[in-house]
Order: structure tokens, then C-alpha cells, then sequence
């Protein structure tokens, strides 16, 4: 008999449960869509056979722990739910039935509409593990066409998993009723929420934000000012208005403590200070971040924590500015009513309900902002770094095998590799495993000058040299035609990631240059940026000479690289034995010094790397996806108790002959205020951002990604977001007009 009155309530109470289904839908779509391509049978299915335990085992570790945000999900909207239902369970109770019994039926209730919502998040969850398998296999370069799979594990965890934590939920909401009172359970949608001042909002806040501020300021007095002398103009004035604001900011938070402490004011046109000067030292303080990098490649600064300090700093103290607009925003809806009245008379009820709410849920919807803004930065950046990430991948893996040495791990000269290393063993191994060689190249890169070995400033490393005759033996394993030079000169070889101004600056620097005994002039037009690998290159360089082979025959050597293609790729078992094999011949070698040497397969690179790419990617989208989804479920059910706390201000203005059309009016207004407000601001705060990586990160992602890939990724992006946002808006937007109107 419960269970059939559990039934009825379900099929009664549907449209009350829109929001709840949308969430769950959406919840459990994003479990099974991301959770299978973990399972066994996944990869077996797939048009093509690759190796994805490497991923697979990644994300095993990261699915679960980000779904443990909808535990907090589901545990609000519970709450939310019984707090809505609380009058009719006292009702019941009233009425004969035992509490108890109404709490199981609650229970079974729940737990059903949780059940349909699984059915259909799976269903939207094959849907979208389409979508993922589509990623994956363009990772790969390979082609997909979209095919209907089931995947048994995948559909068992994923009912496991909600379908426990709907019983663990539930039997929690049963505790929760059972302990309630009836007279508590009548007289709770009675219950005002009391008012919260600005210094209770802002004063922890404010004192946080001090402590950022004098961090700042020890930044720029300790480390930045004594160079100050170093420093372009454009630095200084930085500098100088970082400081400035920095200080006007602490002398502002002063002002804020005396005036609601000792003064016992509201202190609102300080807070609006404060979030004004929080927001522009923040940007200040991020403009620095290229000033902190040079500084670091100068050797003025160590490494480590100053590359993160700017960032850091800056996200807090824009995080503030943000709490203190969303704070503020009350006080100039007020003062906004004062200067217009004819804005005052035709909206009192609305100015009425948007700053009695204000003065609750300012804090929240500040939170909700930054959430937005940030999983918006996540999701819309997160595909031009995975681009550049698989971009780098496929220059660094060209040659089947890359055998190299690096000088960084030696600590004396005397210790370099003396002579050519034999790299026979390799092609013997190669065809032991039944892998034939098409093509080798033995290569070695020289120091100019003794004493650039001691060079070791990161992002200043010296330039190497390298022979004309090696470097034609890379363009011949890559398929390139070679080159010549003329006697008495040298050219240069740039890494793909070298930029036409860098080349240009560079070439005005070192039209000659002096190589042992020898000066030697850049050959006209000798700039060859084609992909030849990474192995030629010193870390963080983008440039190395190429040098007449009489020239190098007198030059210290510094490195040894060795690539090869094979006729056919290996395959993933070979190449992990191949790589620890080799790993250990290197070390045995006593040529390159232990622990100097490294072994680079393509098979192993481009699992690993697409698969590092491809958890970074999914995982951001997946997290970023979870917590719009909690952020926009949040925003609708405040909405949904405003409705209901506040059903009888909307009958009053009924009674007074407010019709309709005008109450939905407010309605549509009152929405578009607590939704609006903060997806406008993570919209244009998000943007900002976008404008400062794409800047700030320009030389690195271009030579990769175009600017058109950049911009149509963020667009996509906020197309979606805007589909899932419209959704939630459209359903509360029907139950906010249904109890209230009806």
C-alpha cells in the first residue's frame, strides 16, 4: 500500500520534481558518459584497436573522486525537497499516519524519481560516451562514425553507485523526519531568514584580503624595487601602480574595520571601494607575471615559489573584489531607488524582493560566480592546451626511436661522451623483434666555447653547433631535400616553435660568431625552420648553428642523438621492454655518463601523451561540467523557496489587482536578476581571462593552434554553457510561475 501511495505522490508531484529529474538526468548522463571509457570492453568495441590502459587507469582515479561532488548535489536538493514538502508530511501526521511511515514513504518516493533519473541518465549517458569516443579517436588522428554500445560493467557501477547513494541519502532524510516536530514542520515556510549586514558578509574577507595586500607589497619592496634601475619604463610604471593601488586598497580596508566596528556603520560605499581597488591591484599584479619571468631568467630571483606568486595573489585578491560587489549590490539597488523615483513607484514589489534576498545570499551568489567563472576558464582553455600539448607531441615523436644524451646532467666537462657512440645494439634489437629498419641518423651538437658548459640559467641556455653533414642526415630521415653552405659561414636551424620576430631578432644580434678558432658569417638567408626533432635543441632553446664539418671536428662535444624510423610502428609491449632494455644498455655503455642519456619510442610518446592530454582534457570538462551543473541547481532551487516562502506577497499584489501578465513579468525579472547578475559576471570575467592567456601564452600555443581554433573553442563553449543554462532557467521558470500563480 505505501508503495502505491509513494506512486501517487511521484505521478502528482512530477512537475515538482523537473528540477530534481534535470539534475539527476544530467548528474548520472556525465557519470556513465565519462566512467566507460574505462571499461574493459570499451576498447574492444572501438573501429580501431589502440591501448588505453595507460588512460583508462588514469581516470578510474579521477572519475570517482569528482563524483563526489554530487554527493553534496544530491544532499541539497534533498534538502531542499523536504524543506518544500515539510507542511504536507505535518498534514499527514495530523491526520493519523505515524511519522515514521511518512518518512519511509518519502523514502520510497525518492528513491524511485532516483531510479527514472538513472534509467534516463544513462540513456543521455551512451549519447554522450559518443561524443568522448569522437575526442579520442581524433586524439589519434583516426576517423569515427558513431555506433550504438552498451557497456554492462559501466551501466552496473554507475546503478551501484547512485543507487547506494540514494539509499544512504534517504535513509538520512528518514532520520531527519522522523525527528522533526509537528508544530516545526507546520510553521517552518514561516520562518524569515534574518538580516546579514555588510560586515558580517566582508569582514573576515577584508582582513584576508589585508594579508594578500602586504604580501604584495613585501613583493614588490624586497624582490622588485632594489632592480628597479633594470627595468624598462613600462616595468616601472607597473610596478608603481601595483604598489599604489596595493595601498590604497589596505588604506580602504582600515577604513572599512573603524567604520563598522567602532562607528557602527554599514560601511557600503567603503566595500565598494574595496572591491574597485581589489579588482584593478589583482590585474596590476598579473601584468607582472612577465616581469617575474624575466626577472628569474636574469638570475635576480630563484625559481619555484615566485613563478607562482602573481597568479596566486591575483586570483585572490579578484576572488574579494567580487564578495565585495556581490555585497554591495543591495546598497546600490537602494541608492539607485533614491535619485529616480519614477524607477522606485514602477518597481517597488521587485526592488522589494531583489534586496531583501540580497542582504541574505550576496556571499552565495559571489561563490557561484567565481565557480562559474572558473569552470568556464577551464572548460573554454582547456582545448587550445590540450592542442598544444598534442601539437608539441607530434613534433617531438617524428622518428620511431630517439636515443640522446644531455649535458644538464653532468656536472664536469671531463665527463662528456669523447667519442662517436656506436649505436649498432639498437638495430640489432630492432630486428631481433622483427622490425626493420628504413633509416638512421647519428648526430652530434658541439659547444662553441668551453665555458658555455657552465651556462645553466633557465631559459639562457647557450646555442650549439652542429654539422652541416649531420644535419643533412636528419633531413634525409625526415624526408627533407638537404642544404649547403658556403665557406667560411653558418646557418641556423629553428625549432618550430621559433616565431618570425624571434628569428629577426636574433639574426641582428649574430650576424658572426666565433666557433673554437674559427669566425664564421650567416649565410644569407640561412634560416631553416623545418621538423627535424627536438633532440638537436638545449632545453628551453629554439635555435642551433649549423656549422662546416672541418669547424666541429675541433669543438667540445656535448650531446649525441640517434634517430630511426622503422618500416612498420612497434607495437606498445615491444616498445615498453625495448625502452627499459636500452635504458639499462645506455647506462652499461660507460660512453654517456650514467644517468645522462634517455630513450624516446613513438609508440610509447604518443600513448602516453595523447593519454596524458586526453585525462587532462576530459577530466577539466568533466569536473567544469559537474560543478555548472551544481552552481545552476543551486541558483533554481533558491528560486523555487523564494517561490514558496514568498507565495503569499504574490497573492497580496493579486488581491490588489496586479493581473497576470504583470506578476509573471516580475517573475521573468526576478529571475533574470539572480541568474542574470551572475552569469553576466563570469561571463565578462571569463572573457578577461581568455584576453590575458591568449596574450600571455601567444608564443606558445600559436605555433600549434590558430587563432581562429582559439576563438571557436571559446564560442563553443559558452554555446553550451548558454544551452544548459537556458534548460535550468526555462524549468524553474515554469515551477516558480506554477506556485506562485496557481
Amino acid at each position: 500500500m505505501y508503495v502505491k501511495l509513494a506512486l501517487r505522490n511521484v505521478k502528482r508531484s512530477a512537475k515538482d520534481y523537473l528540477i530534481y529529474l534535470l539534475t539527476m538526468v544530467l548528474s548520472v548522463g556525465l557519470f556513465y558518459g565519462f566512467l566507460s571509457i574505462t571499461s574493459p570492453f570499451y576498447n574492444s568495441r572501438l573501429p580501431i584497436q589502440m591501448n588505453l590502459d595507460y588512460f583508462s587507469g588514469k581516470m578510474k582515479i579521477i572519475i570517482p573522486l569528482i563524483a563526489m561532488l554530487l554527493v553534496f548535489l544530491i544532499s541539497y536538493v534533498n534538502r531542499y525537497t523536504i524543506k518544500r514538502r515539510k507542511k504536507e508530511f505535518a498534514l499527514q501526521i495530523i491526520m493519523g499516519m505515524e511519522q515514521r511511515t511518512v518518512a519511509y514513504m518519502f523514502f520510497i518516493e525518492m528513491l524511485l524519481m532516483g531510479l527514472i533519473a538513472v534509467v534516463m541518465g544513462i540513456l543521455f549517458g551512451t549519447l554522450l560516451s559518443q561524443i568522448v569516443s569522437a575526442i579520442i579517436m581524433a586524439s589519434f588522428g583516426e576517423s569515427y562514425h558513431f555506433y550504438f554500445s552498451i557497456f554492462p560493467d559501466t551501466i552496473l557501477w554507475t546503478l551501484t553507485f547512485f543507487t547506494a547513494l540514494f539509499i544512504i541519502i534517504g535513509f538520512g532524510n528518514v532520520h531527519v523526519i522522523r525527528k522533526q516536530k509537528v508544530i516545526d514542520m507546520l510553521h517552518d515556510s514561516y520562518n524569515t531568514e534574518s538580516t546579514v549586514t555588510i560586515k558580517d558578509m566582508l569582514f573576515s574577507s577584508v582582513i584576508l584580503s589585508s594579508a594578500l595586500a602586504i604580501c604584495i607589497l613585501l613583493l614588490c619592496f624586497i624582490k622588485i624595487i632594489p632592480f628597479w634601475n633594470q627595468f624598462g619604463q613600462r616595468a616601472m610604471k607597473l610596478v608603481a601602480a601595483c604598489t599604489f593601488g596595493t595601498i590604497i586598497f589596505l588604506i580602504c580596508a582600515a577604513i572599512f574595520v573603524v567604520t563598522t566596528c567602532k562607528m557602527k556603520r554599514e560601511g557600503s560605499l567603503v566595500a565598494a571601494l574595496l572591491s574597485v581597488t581589489g579588482l584593478a591591484t589583482g590585474i596590476f599584479l598579473l601584468q607582472m607575471q612577465g616581469l617575474i619571468d624575466d626577472m628569474l631568467r636574469m638570475g635576480m630571483i630563484s625559481g619555484g615559489i615566485y613563478n607562482f606568486v602573481p597568479p596566486v595573489l591575483s586570483m585572490g585578491m579578484v576572488i574579494f573584489s567580487l564578495v565585495a560587489f556581490f555585497c554591495c549590490i543591495s546598497w546600490m539597488v537602494v541608492l539607485a531607488k533614491k535619485k529616480s523615483k519614477k524607477f522606485r513607484f514602477q518597481n517597488l514589489f521587485l526592488l522589494g524582493q531583489i534586496i531583501s534576498k540580497l542582504k541574505t545570499n550576496s556571499k552565495t551568489m559571489a561563490i557561484l560566480t567565481c565557480v562559474f567563472m572558473s569552470s568556464l576558464v577551464l572548460l573554454g582553455w582547456m582545448p587550445t592546451y590540450t592542442a598544444q600539448a598534442d601539437g608539441y607531441l607530434k613534433v617531438r615523436s617524428i622518428y620511431d626511436v630517439q636515443i640522446f644524451s644531455a649535458y644538464t646532467r653532468v656536472d664536469n666537462i671531463n665527463d662528456l661522451p669523447k667519442a662517436e657512440m656506436d649505436y649498432s645494439y639498437i638495430d640489432t634489437y630492432l630486428a631481433k623483434g622483427g622490425y626493420e629498419v628504413a633509416g638512421t641518423a647519428n648526430v652530434e651538437t658541439y659547444f662553441l666555447k668551453d665555458s658555455d658548459f657552465n651556462i645553466r640559467i633557465e631559459n639562457y641556455m647557450p646555442v650549439l653547433g652542429i654539422s652541416l653533414s649531420d644535419y643533412n642526415s636528419l633531413l634525409r630521415l625526415s624526408g627533407h631535400e638537404e642544404i649547403s653552405l658556403p665557406k667560411n659561414s653558418f646557418a641556423v636551424a629553428w625549432s618550430n616553435t621559433a616565431l618570425s620576430d624571434e628569428i629577426r631578432q636574433f639574426n641582428k644580434l649574430h650576424t658572426q660568431i666565433r666557433a673554437g678558432e674559427c669566425t664564421l658569417t650567416k649565410a644569407k638567408g640561412a634560416d631553416y625552420q623545418i621538423n627535424v626533432g627536438m633532440g638537436i635543441f638545449t632545453s628551453r632553446m629554439k635555435a642551433v648553428y649549423i656549422l662546416p664539418d672541418s669547424v666541429c671536428n675541433t669543438l667540445t662535444l656535448g650531446t649525441t642523438y640517434y634517430a630511426a624510423n622503422t618500416t612498420e610502428p612497434l607495437s606498445y609491449d615491444f616498445a615498453v621492454n625495448m625502452d627499459n632494455e636500452v635504458s639499462h644498455w645506455l647506462n652499461d655503455t660507460g660512453i654517456i655518463p650514467k644517468d645522462s642519456g634517455y630513450v624516446r619510442l613513438k609508440t610509447l610518446q604518443l600513448n602516453e601523451g595523447i593519454s596524458n592530454s586526453l585525462m587532462l582534457r576530459l577530466g577539466g570538462t568533466y569536473t567544469s561540467l559537474v560543478l555548472i551543473v551544481i552552481c545552476l541547481t543551486i541558483l533554481a532551487l533558491q528560486q523555487l523557496t523564494d517561490a514558496t516562502e514568498h507565495k503569499k506577497r504574490f497573492e497580496i499584489i493579486g488581491k490588489l489587482g496586479v493581473d497576470k501578465k504583470q506578476i509573471s513579468r516580475y517573475i521573468r525579472q526576478q529571475m533574470s536578476v539572480w541568474f542574470g547578475i551572475p552569469i553576466l559576471v563570469a561571463f565578462c570575467g571569463s572573457g578577461a581571462v581568455f584576453a590575458y592567456l591568449s596574450k600571455a601564452n601567444y608564443r606558445e600555443y600559436i605555433p600549434y593552434v590558430t587563432e581562429h581554433q582559439v576563438f571557436t573553442n571559446i564560442l563553443n563553449i559558452y554555446g553550451i554553457f548558454i544551452l544548459v543554462f537556458i534548460c535550468y532557467l526555462s524549468v524553474t521558470y515554469t515551477l516558480f510561475k506554477r506556485n506562485v500563480i496557481s
